[in-house]
């Protein structure tokens, strides 16, 4: 038995030991989690993958440089057919001839320089496009990573404060029970009356137990963005209902909008695109310059007079142009004249639908706001209402049914109460989101 007692404390102490604990304000998390989430991470390494197609395009406009070398042995010598008079032979026959040497050495380089190509100069602009809607892409991950961070904080606090008010009623049932079997001995109320207590205090054990699988949900989901291994302990530093609500923005800046301007980057690229299939119709201009060398010997040497070579160089320039494919490229311009004009629909689509959001959110936020303060009397009544009915229940003067009517009216005001602070604080975040304001933070930062 002891054996059993000190395995078991030896298991709790190394459990313990090998948890970390950490403590965040609503600061320190955003912070830790920017740092350490795997997904933000990816949509980072994303951008420096754009980075690098975009300096690949790039490096097309700069000289292209090649170098060519080689080396054959012509062992076996093809042989021409000459007439052999040529060579003091008898008249109407053939001898063969050997040409070339056996041993031949080459190399050159080569130098070409984009003059003029309108389609690579598109290019150029269609990857920086690009790179510019990833780095929003950056930015809307950051700012969604930030508002669930905020949020599912905001969400444990809530919780928190839910599990301690069931706790504060189930106590206080607790003692009613207590006191009404103490009653029903002394035949002043009915075993009935005892019993629908107990079932009050069964049904508010269960809340407790959901509210308590809730909180634990919400902490593993903040350890999920946070990146932190799930066994570590996670401490909640600051209450953000007692902070000051965040100074927004009067009006909305439409522009400021994240995924707004994601669209309008993506208008804007589409017609870099439609520029770039024109170019296939314009000329092509390049330079070039050539250098080459040729050395040729019938014995492996590089000493005269068996080793010859020679340098030969060229430079021009060279141009292209399509005449006719056949209409395809028309077609594919008229393709993307159609996909610009539907990135342009849904751009007054997004629009008018942020507008909605952020009037949806603003008149949340006063909503919730005129509620806190209300809520916050009512619950205040509530109890005053209920400490009094308890009283003239301990005394006998009320009966057992407005007590749990007002117990009832009590847990349904501090919930109301609750679900309105979160409310508040879930459309400060939705204002912040849509108006574009906390990306405009993000960026400054």
């Amino acid at each position: 038995m002891k054996l059993k007692i000190t395995i078991i404390l030896f298991l709790a102490t190394y459990i313990s030991s090998a948890q970390t604990q950490f403590d965040f304000t609503v600061q320190q998390a955003i912070a830790y989690a920017v740092e350490h989430n795997i997904t933000l991470s990816k949509t980072k390494i994303d951008q420096d993958i754009i980075a690098a197609q975009i300096a690949e395009v790039k490096g097309r406009a700069l000289p292209q440089i090649s170098a060519t070398g080689g080396f054959s042995d012509n062992f076996s010598l093809a042989e021409q057919q000459l007439p052999a008079e040529v060579f003091g032979g008898e008249p109407g026959t053939t001898i063969g001839v050997a040409f070339g040497n056996r041993y031949s050495f080459s190399g050159g380089a080569r130098v070409e320089q984009q003059l003029l190509n309108f389609q690579l100069f598109s290019s150029i602009r269609a990857a920086k496009a690009l790179e510019e809607i990833q780095n929003l892409t950056v930015l809307q991950s950051t700012q969604d990573l930030i508002i669930n961070v905020i949020q599912v904080y905001i969400q444990i606090q809530v919780t928190t404060k839910q599990v301690e008010l069931l706790e504060e009623n189930f106590e206080r049932t607790n003692n009613l029970i207590e006191l009404s079997d103490a009653k029903y001995k002394e035949g002043i109320i009915k075993k009935l009356d005892v019993n629908q207590l107990k079932v009050n205090r069964s049904n508010l054990r269960t809340q407790i137990e959901d509210a308590g699988y809730q909180l634990g949900e919400q902490k593993r989901l903040l350890k999920l963005y946070l990146y932190i291994p799930m066994d570590d302990v996670i401490n909640l530093t600051e209450r953000l209902e007692d902070n000051e609500a965040f100074p927004l923005q009067d009006s909305l800046t439409i522009t400021s909008n994240i995924q707004y301007q994601q669209l309008n980057k993506q208008v804007a690229l589409s017609v870099i695109d439609q520029k770039v299939e024109r170019a296939n119709y314009l000329p092509k201009l390049s330079a070039f310059f050539n250098y080459n060398y040729l050395g040729n010997t019938n014995e492996f040497t590089f000493e005269q007079p068996s080793y010859v070579d020679q340098w030969n160089g060229t430079w021009g320039l060279s141009a292209s142009m399509n005449i006719f494919d056949g209409f395809s490229r028309r077609k594919r311009v008229v393709q993307k004249q159609l996909e610009t004009k539907k990135l342009e629909e849904d751009q007054k689509l997004l629009k008018i639908n942020i507008e909605k959001d952020y009037e949806d959110a603003v008149q949340q936020m006063l909503l919730s706001q005129s509620q806190i303060a209300s809520q916050k009397e009512n619950m205040e009544l509530a109890q005053e209402n209920y400490d009094g009915i308890q009283t003239s229940y301990n005394e006998g003067v009320a009966d057992l049914t407005e007590l749990l009517d007002s117990e009832f009216a009590l847990r349904q005001a501090q919930s109301n109460y609750l679900n309105a602070l979160l409310q508040s604080k879930v459309s400060e975040l939705r204002i912040l989101r849509t108006s574009g304001q906390l990306s405009q933070l993000i960026a400054s930062n």
